[in-house]
């Protein structure tokens, strides 16, 4: 991504592997993949390498693209309502911190900046 850094949680990472597991991709993925990605979940709460994080990116993008796809959605929205929460904070609107817990407006967020033109970025 651009200027919005994806974070990959040990919780993303346990959802991966249950979905590799029961669709049978675990055993597709190669021996290293498979042990990057077990180690990753026992030692690691939050993926801060970049090196690692590509790493994962592309077992993810192995296992479901779907899950990859909603992933940055989820987490490009997440960063553009902190944005927002904190200009409406500064302008005074105080209610604007419940936007943050609003799932379906992450979502919004996160969908409308995937599909906007590079040109408009």
């Amino acid at each position: 991504m651009n200027q919005y850094d994806l974070v990959i949680t040990k919780e993303v990472l346990i959802r991966a592997k249950r979905i590799a597991l029961r669709s049978g991709k675990w055993f597709k993925l190669s021996s290293v993949e498979r042990l990057v990605l077990s180690l990753s979940i026992k030692v690691v709460s939050r993926v801060k390498s970049k090196t690692l994080k590509e790493i994962l990116m592309k077992i993810l993008d192995k296992i479901s693209s779907s899950l990859l796809f909603k992933f940055k959605i989820l987490s490009i929205g997440l960063e553009i309502a902190k944005k927002r929460v904190e200009q409406a904070i500064k302008l005074g609107y105080e209610r604007a911190r419940n936007w943050i817990k609003d799932i379906n407006y992450i979502w919004y967020l996160g969908i409308s900046y995937i599909n906007t033109s590079p040109i408009y970025k």
